[in-house]
């Protein structure tokens, strides 16, 4: 169910936190209506006040942290995502330059790759899906290089380096796939919601002389923690949803490795 959720159009799930934050704010409010007169919320306004400011701080410096946590994991997928484009073609580089004799199936080995990624691992991804983290035409390319016989020093030092950046490339793409996963624990999930629940609570303790003011600024309240917790999770699952890390990279990769570039 979590995977549908997060699949979901990035709009829909601020729009489905903000509802259930302004759910949690009315369900309190009947709560507290029912148990705690308004009597003893007057008396206990400036006590309760306190109480707010302390945990508001503390409960904002673990939401900050999250979201710089969130959004480093978006940012390290997108290096991710790039740097395999750009092994791609070093890759592509390399054997065409010094490997001639199995440049041609290096150049379709890669292309092969890339067009798999585009079209099958990233549409996978994007919905959640898991992807073998076993790649057929990487295992092509590896006994390509492994029966190519060197001519000359000057082909053994390209050879080296070939099978030297197909190693990095089978690294990034486990890291890509490792890095797919959400990076918070479900205990800090926990925490934050136990946490927002707490300072609506609060809030509803509070005297605030107008009924409709005090309903409003507690939802506000609820909702734009929500908010912030939506965008928490948005960003750290970067390959879900339509705010992703895009294959844009691999599609440039793909073009200038088909048409025989050697400067991308």
């Amino acid at each position: 169910m979590l995977l549908h959720f997060i699949s979901m159009p990035s709009a829909l799930q601020i729009a489905a936190w903000a509802i259930s934050g302004c759910a949690i704010a009315i369900a309190t409010h009947f709560v507290m209506r029912r148990f705690a007169p308004e009597h003893i919320t007057e008396m206990q306004s400036d006590e309760v006040g306190v109480i707010i400011a302390v945990v508001g701080i503390f409960y904002g410096l673990i939401i900050a942290a999250l979201l710089v946590r969130a959004i480093a994991h978006f940012d390290a997928s997108m290096e991710i995502a790039e740097r395999e484009a750009s092994l791609s073609s070093a890759l592509y580089r390399l054997s065409a330059q010094g490997l001639p004799e199995s440049s041609h199936k290096v150049k379709t080995g890669l292309q092969s790759y890339l067009e798999n990624v585009i079209r099958h691992e990233w549409p996978r991804q994007q919905k959640g899906e898991e992807v073998p983290v076993s790649s057929p035409q990487l295992g092509h390319l590896s006994k390509t290089l492994a029966t190519v016989h060197p001519a000359t020093h000057r082909e053994a030092e390209y050879l080296t380096l070939a099978q030297n950046k197909l190693n990095e490339l089978y690294a990034s793409r486990h890291t890509r796939l490792f890095n797919q996963a959400m990076t918070i624990p479900w205990e800090i999930w926990t925490v934050s919601l136990i946490g927002e629940v707490l300072l609506v609570f609060f809030a509803w303790l509070m005297h605030v002389p107008s009924k409709g003011v005090h309903f409003f600024l507690t939802c506000a309240m609820a909702v734009s923690i929500s908010i912030v917790l939506a965008i928490i999770l948005i960003y750290d699952t970067p390959f879900y949803g339509d705010i992703c890390v895009s294959p844009e990279p691999y599609e440039k990769a793909l073009r200038a490795i088909h048409a025989g570039s050697l400067d991308w």
